[in-house]
């Protein structure tokens, strides 16, 4: 039976491959019709602007995983932008309101956590209702855009290292600290609350903790996103992280990860939100009218969430094919 388990980590390591496919298309795309993307300052440009996006699909990731959901992402991530950006008006140190950002970003993650997993209100409410709460926040600290980040961090964070821009050095950490965090036990407690929460709880899986662990982790990586997204842009607003709540989760889809919990990679979802990235600048590229970039970026999501969906139809139906394989090899040994 040893060649069981080795087919999961297999079929998980899958679940990427279409967003890889996806994302290497776009990009090769993109840059056939702008090759300025892929000069140096195109790069720096277009990942420096992605980053917040990398960092909060991460957020959705966890959360997803575990059979949650997270409507507050975007609200989140806004709420840590406007609380830095007040921070250093005040005259707060860089050294300073960069753990009291991330620190804002938990403290969120924890409470979405203590709603859901403790008073057993329903993820999809919770996150929805919260996502108001941390706006009103966001709005009353500060009602417009505005405010100045430190110049010399804003310009780090626009620039390059050795050729390489700061932004992709930064991404290399997030998948660096994703894969750490992807072979802890907490990972694997996640994955089995998120496959079938009462057969965890059944084998003495803490499934509660792991819920309000999962919600706070989430929190952090929205701390993270609302820094990067502070420190690329420079200044405040009430407002910049409201798309991320359904790029996140489509980004997420897109990259592998389940809907219905239990497994994913946030490798994946990076890739996939990497995806809508690219489709935003091939609509650019082509020099459609704003009014129309929506729409057909709505129209390519919709095509690359079906063509995921049926690349990963095949690839479960080819995997049970190969275990139902050797179970029956393995029958027929015993039976000899």
């Amino acid at each position: 039976m040893s060649a069981l388990p080795s087919a999961a980590p297999r079929l998980r390591s899958h679940s990427a491959i279409p967003a890889l496919a996806l994302a290497s298309l776009g990009l090769g795309l993109a840059a056939i019709i702008n090759p300025g993307l892929v000069s140096p300052a195109g790069l720096i440009g277009w990942s420096t602007s992605q980053l917040g996006l990398w960092a909060a699909v991460l957020a959705q990731t966890v959360v997803l995983v575990g059979r949650g959901i997270d409507l507050s992402t975007g609200a989140a991530v806004s709420l840590v932008n406007v609380v830095a950006i007040a921070l250093f008006g005040l005259g707060w140190p860089l050294w300073l309101v960069l753990p009291t950002a991330l620190l804002t970003g938990t403290v969120i993650g924890l409470a979405n956590g203590l709603l859901i997993a403790v008073l057993k209100i329903n993820a999809l409410l919770a996150t929805f209702a919260m996502s108001f709460v941390l706006l009103g926040l966001s709005l009353q600290i500060q009602p417009a855009p505005g405010g100045m980040a430190p110049i010399g961090a804003v310009t780090m964070m626009n620039g390059s290292s050795l050729g390489v821009p700061n932004a992709l050095v930064a991404l290399l950490a997030l998948v660096a600290l994703w894969q750490v965090l992807a072979r802890t036990r907490f990972m694997l407690l996640l994955r089995g609350t998120g496959s079938d929460p009462q057969r965890a709880f059944n084998s003495g899986v803490p499934v509660l903790r792991t819920r309000l662990c999962a919600y706070i982790l989430a929190g952090l990586f929205c701390g993270l996103s609302g820094i990067f997204v502070t420190l690329t842009i420079g200044a405040g607003d009430p407002l910049i992280g409201q798309p991320y709540t359904l790029l996140t989760i489509a980004g997420a889809v897109i990259g592998g990860v389940a809907l219905m919990g239990g497994s994913g990679s946030g490798i994946g979802a990076i890739l996939g939100s990497m995806f809508i990235g690219i489709t935003g600048e091939l609509a650019l590229g082509i020099g459609l009218s704003p009014f129309y970039q929506q729409f057909i970026v709505g129209t390519v999501l919709l095509c690359g969430l079906a063509g995921v969906v049926l690349l990963r139809r095949s690839i479960d139906r080819t995997e049970d094919a190969r275990i139902a394989l050797t179970l029956s090899t393995i029958r027929r040994g015993e039976a000899a």
